[in-house]
């Protein structure tokens, strides 16, 4: 049990132009030829973004690609969005605006049950601004108790200036391959040898190895942009509710600002030059949970991973579970009465609770992970489907009308009175 638990994985990915394809193949072929057994799962939207991309709706995806609670409709089935206690989780992502990108963060946001309490391995592809996007993902998977191996990240190398000039030519263009003096766009054959190199020492358990290199002055201004594209992307989300042109408007400011910033960016690293000292130190900080790969759990530990208990195995069944913050127990049992009233579909509650102890209907979560993994604050309650997967996430405005219409949806029954059928 403990040699399938460090020789197993998943991969879940979404590669646009095919570039975050290659550089998952570079890592994991070593691991694949050290013995591993990998599945893949590609993460896809249900409605495919547009390559090339018509400017307009290269920046009309921003406000979205920023927002850390975005999630978007996926293509993917949701039965195929699960790991195992003893599997690896590879999470290979773009980043899009100096964010991870949009399947991507719905991922980690409307399946949390695929992060919570696993090891992760991180593996980006993107031109050379990744930091941002590493911490924001970082950030998610402590929060969903997981343990964060490190970032594997492959980068086109060249100078800044050439990169900018040769990635707008092939996202917008689809123009990939060697021009004039630029060249060909993207990561070289270079950097996935180093991918590929890194992965054997890191399969062959060697310490200390090092999945990506720092390169201050960019990491500096992605993490301080990568806040500020937040904001903007408040202000047109904001600017996006009172119509079409104010949204349009307020757009079209951010691309002027952003136009102005790239050009004034190596001012701006001159200026920080006295004081790189404590902004690299600041940098490697923010950066400290991606630097250095980590092995994973060790062959016994993990086998008893395996066969440890956790809270959540009392949710399995062949009956759909209401979950909700005990605070909020008795709102969402009545609204449980009342759909068992109403509809015919097995459903039962179950309140989680920091501070009671495990019975019939309590699912005692003193850590928090079970409340922090699906989001149970306020008045929020998940429905969770027999296989324990999320159904749908209930904000709690009406939660009568709300579990009735959820419960209809997922098994596609008519959410009436069987009285009146």
């Amino acid at each position: 049990m403990g040699t399938k638990s460090s020789k197993r994985a998943v991969i879940f990915s979404y590669s646009q132009t095919g570039q975050l394809t290659d550089t998952v193949r570079a890592f994991t072929e070593p691991l694949v030829a050290a013995g591993w057994h990998i599945r893949h799962v590609p993460v896809t939207p249900a409605r495919p973004y547009p390559f090339p991309w018509p400017i307009a709706k290269f920046f009309g995806v921003f406000p979205d690609s920023v927002d850390e609670q975005a999630e978007i409709e996926l293509g993917t089935s949701a039965s195929e969005l699960r790991s195992e206690p003893y599997e690896l989780v590879i999470l290979a992502y773009q980043v899009w605006f100096l964010a991870p990108s949009p399947p991507m963060r719905t991922l980690l946001n409307a399946h949390p049950e695929v992060i919570v309490d696993r090891e992760v391995l991180s593996v980006i592809a993107c031109r050379n601004m990744w930091y941002s996007a590493a911490v924001a993902v970082d950030r998610r998977l402590r929060a969903l108790g997981a343990r964060h191996l490190g970032a594997v990240v492959a980068t086109d190398t060249r100078p800044q200036f050439v990169t900018l000039v040769t990635t707008l030519r092939w996202l917008l263009g689809g123009k990939r391959e060697a021009r004039g003096v630029f060249g060909r766009a993207g990561i070289d054959q270079r950097e996935l040898d180093r991918v590929r190199d890194c992965a054997t020492a890191w399969a062959a358990g060697t310490p200390d190895v090092s999945g990506t290199k720092i390169r201050y002055p960019i990491a500096g201004a992605d993490l301080v942009a990568g806040r500020i594209f937040r904001r903007w992307g408040r202000l047109i989300r904001a600017a996006s509710r009172r119509g079409a042109v104010p949204r349009a408007a307020t757009l079209t400011a951010f691309v002027l600002w952003l136009g102005i910033s790239l050009a004034l960016m190596p001012l701006g690293a001159l200026l920080a030059l006295p004081m790189h000292r404590r902004i690299d130190r600041a940098i490697d900080a923010a950066l400290a949970g991606n630097i250095a790969l980590r092995q994973p759990a060790s062959p016994a530990t993990a086998g008893e991973q395996e066969t440890e208990a956790t809270p959540m195995d009392q949710l399995s069944g062949d009956e759909y579970v209401l979950l909700f913050d005990a605070r909020n127990e008795s709102t969402w049992r009545d609204a449980v009465g009342y759909v068992r009233m109403m509809n015919t579909t097995p459903l039962s509650a179950v309140a989680v609770s920091r501070d009671r102890e495990h019975a019939e209907g309590i699912l005692a979560d003193p850590s928090g992970k079970v409340l922090a993994a699906y989001g149970l604050d306020g008045a929020t309650a998940v429905l969770l489907r027999p296989d324990a997967f999320v159904a749908a996430v209930l904000p709690g405005a009406d939660p009568h009308q709300e579990l009735i219409r959820a419960v209809g949806d997922a098994t596609g029954e008519d959410a009436q009175p069987t009285s009146s059928r």
